[in-house]
């Protein structure tokens, strides 16, 4: 992204932020209110102390009292409108872009998650909309203000005193040259932050996430040190940007030291000389103190400028990536689904890749069937049984489903009528009930879900959870084994009912024995069910309507029931006698 692209993206942003004009208009009216307020109390005490000097009574005091204290009311009460309104809105602003984010990420398909490390992703929905929401809500907030009371305040203050008062300018001068200098290294050294934030959140996140890993192959000591290293660059990159705001602090805090040091000498003069009284030298000290601390906000917002148009454009990134996976400009709902599958010259090329992973596809899959999707490791099976559900898109041919292209159906009418179990047999850090529950459309009872386990092969192992359905199951599914994660959510993929089963490869981890009632029970519960199951163990095919063999190039090398392959010379054959010949010498 360029430059002015970069700046579009924060200028997008804020025309997203003044979606809540209506708010914003509040609050920023009540900006020049509170000012003017502040300012007025100002007036009103220069006011009294004149009247002192000049030997009034007190009445005039207890009046001014009740001015200052009247003021002072509204003065409080436009200063909480302008924080409630602006920050509310920016609280508003905050959730929804995080809410878009989230919903992006979700729809974007695998090609973007496979090549986005999760941790870049977090800092972008986490501390980079939180740069958006300061810059554009607290800071605008500020900058307003400033800009009310610089103008207001310097007419008073050269109606009083000009040669004092255009004295005081040139700190402030000096002020506004130092930002327009530190800017630059400001914006770089925000970026690099931001940067590695993010290099720290991948590293921590794939180390925990891999612990067993780590400690498997005891690489505690080397995750530690990259870790480190990680937190070293952003120690440095935290520092120089500390340089630089510290620098830009320093000059405009010698700036306000500098204009009080004019008053002292130029002030002091003109009071000892006669030509300013006591109040207008009360003026000159309320005000330029009044000046300073909205002239240091800009100096922050100076600071957080930059930041917030690194994160601009990182958020943009996120929002701006387009899905291959689109919906049709008419989609067509697929009503209630009959399981018809067919496959039509399909092909698939991953990205980058130097060959295709799947070519020239055909297969019919008539409603209620079984078939089977075998192959050597890497034909692409998995990519296979994902072209059906559009995880993928085919790059060649056409897939259909009750003899509708895939593209032209809705997605959500697409994959309601499907239930997939992929390899890896990813488990949410909740409740076995809730992991269950996540793949209903509708509240299930008890009753049902002890149906669901129990055609799972599950009924002993939840039975032994201290809080039955509701112990909560660790992180990806840590708490329980490979075969009862790959279980669990068999049982999770059935509470859904759909009309169409995909089951990748998601019996790897189960013991022959298991997996010969598992599969009892998905034919028993599945008569009306379409089913497609990839598999590397021949067994867990079986019984299929119709297997269909993948060479390594991801052809079609045979096809036919379990027992035609396995009386046919090739490679469904060899397998199956080697598998066999395995089983048999593990019982030995």
């Amino acid at each position: 992204m360029s430059k002015s692209d970069t700046g579009g993206s924060l200028r997008r942003f804020a025309r997203r932020f003044w979606r809540h004009r209506r708010r914003l208009a509040l609050g920023f009216l009540s900006i020049p209110l509170a000012q003017l307020g502040d300012v007025g109390i100002t007036l009103l005490i220069r006011d009294a102390l004149d009247t002192i000097e000049a030997g009034g009574g007190s009445d005039h005091l207890a009046s001014t009292f009740w001015f200052v204290v009247g003021v002072a009311l509204l003065y409080g009460l436009f200063r909480f409108s302008q924080r409630w309104f602006i920050v509310s809105v920016s609280r508003s602003f905050e959730r929804e872009l995080k809410q878009d984010l989230f919903d992006s990420l979700s729809l974007l398909p695998f090609s973007f998650h496979d090549r986005t490390r999760s941790g870049d992703v977090v800092s972008r929905a986490t501390s980079d909309v939180e740069n958006l929401r300061m810059f554009l809500g607290p800071g605008t907030m500020y900058c307003a203000g400033a800009f009310v009371i610089l103008p207001v305040t310097l007419t008073l203050l050269f109606s009083v005193h000009p040669q004092m008062a255009a004295t005081i300018v040139l700190p402030l001068i000096l002020m506004g040259l130092t930002i327009r200098l530190t800017a630059p290294r400001l914006h770089k050294w925000s970026t690099a932050v931001q940067e590695s934030l993010a290099d720290i959140s991948s590293r921590a996140q794939e180390s925990f996430a891999g612990v067993r890993v780590v400690h498997g192959y005891a690489r505690e000591e080397e995750r530690s040190e990259r870790f480190a290293e990680d937190s070293g660059d952003n120690r440095d990159n935290q520092i120089a940007l500390s340089k630089w705001r510290g620098l830009q602090s320093a000059v405009i805090h010698l700036a306000n030291d500098l204009c009080f040091a004019v008053i002292l000498v130029l002030g002091g003069y003109g009071l000892l000389a006669g030509e300013l009284s006591k109040g207008d030298l009360f003026l000159f000290i309320d005000l330029v103190i009044k000046v300073f601390w909205p002239i240091i906000a800009l100096g922050w917002m100076a600071g957080i400028y930059p930041r917030a148009v690194a994160s601009a454009k990182r958020v943009a990134e996120i929002l701006d990536e387009e899905s291959e996976i689109r919906e049709p400009a008419e989609p067509v709902e697929l009503g209630e689904p009959a399981g018809e599958i067919q496959l039509s010259g399909v092909g698939f090329v991953h990205d980058g890749a130097p060959k295709p992973t799947l070519s020239g596809i055909d297969l019919n899959v008539a409603p209620g069937s079984t078939v089977g999707v075998v192959g050597p490791t890497g034909c692409g099976k998995t990519t296979l049984l994902g072209l059906i559900g559009r995880l993928h898109d085919a790059t060649e041919g056409v897939v259909s489903v009750d003899g509708v292209p895939i593209r032209d159906l809705k997605l959500s009418s697409l994959r309601g009528a499907l239930s997939y179990v992929p390899q890896d047999s990813f488990l949410f850090s909740d409740t076995y009930r809730n992991n269950l529950l996540f793949g209903a459309d509708e509240h299930l009872e008890d009753e049902e879900l002890e149906r669901l386990i129990e055609t799972a092969c599950m009924t002993e192992e939840v039975a032994e959870f201290p809080k039955g359905l509701d112990e909560l199951i660790g992180e990806r599914g840590v708490t329980l084994s490979g075969g009862q994660r790959q279980r669990t959510c068999i049982a999770r993929a059935l509470a859904r009912d759909a009309r169409v089963l995909i089951l990748d490869d998601c019996l790897s981890a189960v013991d022959t024995e298991t997996e010969g009632e598992l599969l009892r029970g998905l034919r028993d519960a599945g008569d009306a069910r379409t089913v497609l199951v990839s598999a590397h163990r021949l067994s867990t095919v079986a019984h299929a309507d119709h297997v269909l063999v993948l060479t390594e190039d991801g052809r079609v090398a045979d096809r036919g029931t379990h027992e035609e392959l396995a009386a046919r010379p090739g490679w469904y054959q060899e397998t199956w006698e080697r598998q066999q010949a395995e089983e048999a010498l593990g019982e030995l």
